[in-house]
């Protein structure tokens, strides 16, 4: 081979290398309007602190109450009270107690000040006089013959937050039983408990249901779930299938389509009751913080609403614990502005509909509003930008805010319109976009 033959190959060569890698970065992203998927409810958060401090409001969840206005939450009733002898409030005192008081109140906020309308009471741990094994500090069962008195305390709490306060607590649950991190219950336990306190509660003229599963992890739910629907005279008092998505991020996403299926069978709403991908990430110093931690949470958030068709998100958490914000307000991390892409443009009210992404790391979920403005979220999980080709929503007005490493929150107006029922957009690298159709 002569020189010039040798160049001329090697030109032929990287021209094929720079088209592939030219046609590799382009997507295709197909919308389905006429395929309809679940309507969103809610997308809420957890107000959580006073399982783990002396307080249950702080100025974090003060905050997301104000800006995101969330109208479902979920939030902490402690049980088993810190530096307290449980003789010392056991009884008619428990309601009494001032963290419990401050958890009224703050249920009286929520509800008032800022049009909160559905309530999710949880329990992470109960006093050791009711524990089979009080030693123990995980897998605590409740001793069958305390059932009664648990159910009483529960009773005298429900029934205080409606005739004091105003609020009636449509949903509860323990939270994780089936993992046991603190509390655990077999499926048979389970039944048994509902069957007591489901009757005590319509007894007593309250409207609370039980949470179904409300499982630890994506993996493992529809079994637990299936096994409390073994009896038939529990159903009533049973609301939404709920699971948390904690260590879910490798798992195929026909586990979250097996939730959505369950749901559909047995005609119960899907909940995610803790929104997050690591249950350990506490444990890293400020990982919260990061701008990889907002993508895996991006990601998530994802497939909670395409795959396992969720209704109701109530992330973790919307107040100082995973924090999205520094506490004294002045620091807004990226996984803040993550969680604005879903309360912003896919809260109540959002039909989602069926799209399809030719590429599996861009990540596409549409939907058309309350108002009839259609949204789409992509998703660019690659570390490169890429166009992309969208068809299925028509507009001449289409505005797009995006998150990426080096700009939080970038907001364009009129930034595309459709020609001929297709437009093509840009995606930056590692970037969470929202499009909104508007006419």
């Amino acid at each position: 081979m002569n020189m010039k033959t040798y160049s001329l190959t090697i030109f032929i060569l990287y021209s094929i290398l720079i088209v592939s890698t030219a046609f590799a970065q382009k997507a295709t992203v197909k919308i389905y309007p006429e395929i309809k998927k679940q309507t969103i409810k809610s997308i809420g958060g957890n107000y959580c602190q006073a399982n783990y401090s002396q307080h249950a409001a702080d100025a974090i969840g003060d905050e997301t109450l104000k800006q995101f206005r969330p109208t479902h939450v979920r939030v902490a009733l402690p049980m088993r009270l810190r530096n307290a002898n449980f003789a010392d409030y056991r009884g008619a005192s428990y309601t009494k107690q001032p963290l419990v008081v401050e958890v009224l109140d703050e249920l009286k906020r929520m509800k008032s000040e800022f049009g909160v309308v559905n309530f999710t009471i949880s329990v992470w741990d109960v006093p050791d006089e009711f524990i089979a094994d009080p030693t123990k500090t995980a897998q605590r069962v409740i001793k069958p013959e305390a059932y009664d008195e648990v159910i009483q305390m529960l009773t005298d709490f429900f029934l205080k937050a409606k005739n004091e306060y105003g609020v009636e607590i449509d949903q509860f649950s323990f939270n994780e039983s089936d993992g046991g991190y603190q509390i655990i219950f077999s499926p048979e336990a389970t039944i048994a408990f509902v069957k007591k306190a489901g009757q005590k509660w319509e007894e007593a003229g309250l409207k609370t249901k039980f949470l179904l599963a409300d499982t630890a992890q994506t993996k493992g739910t529809i079994e637990f779930a299936t096994q409390i629907m073994a009896d038939p005279s529990i159903w009533k008092y049973l609301g939404p299938l709920s699971f948390h998505c904690w260590w879910s991020e490798t798992i195929p996403d026909n586990e979250f389509e097996r939730i959505a299926g369950f749901g559909k069978a047995w005609n119960k709403e899907v909940w995610c009751a803790e929104l997050g991908f690591d249950a350990m990430a506490w444990k890293i110093k400020d990982m919260n913080k990061s701008y990889d931690y907002a993508m895996r949470f991006a990601k998530i958030s994802h497939r909670m609403i395409k795959y396992a068709q969720v209704e109701v998100s109530l992330y973790w958490t919307w107040q100082n614990n995973y924090a999205i914000m520094s506490a004294d307000l002045q620091e807004k991390y990226p996984s803040y502005f993550v969680t604005r892409h879903q309360v912003d443009f896919m809260n109540t009210g959002t039909q989602i509909v069926h799209s399809t992404s030719s590429d599996p790391e861009v990540l596409a979920i549409s939907g058309i509003r309350g108002d009839g403005k259609r949204v789409l979220q992509l998703i660019n999980m690659k570390k490169e930008s890429i166009a992309v080709e969208i068809s299925g929503f028509e507009s001449q007005k289409i505005d797009a805010t995006s998150t990426t490493q080096t700009n939080n929150w970038e907001i364009q107006k009129d930034i595309a319109k459709t020609k001929n029922g297709k437009l093509e957009l840009q995606l930056k690298s590692e970037s969470v976009n929202t499009f909104v159709f508007n006419d």
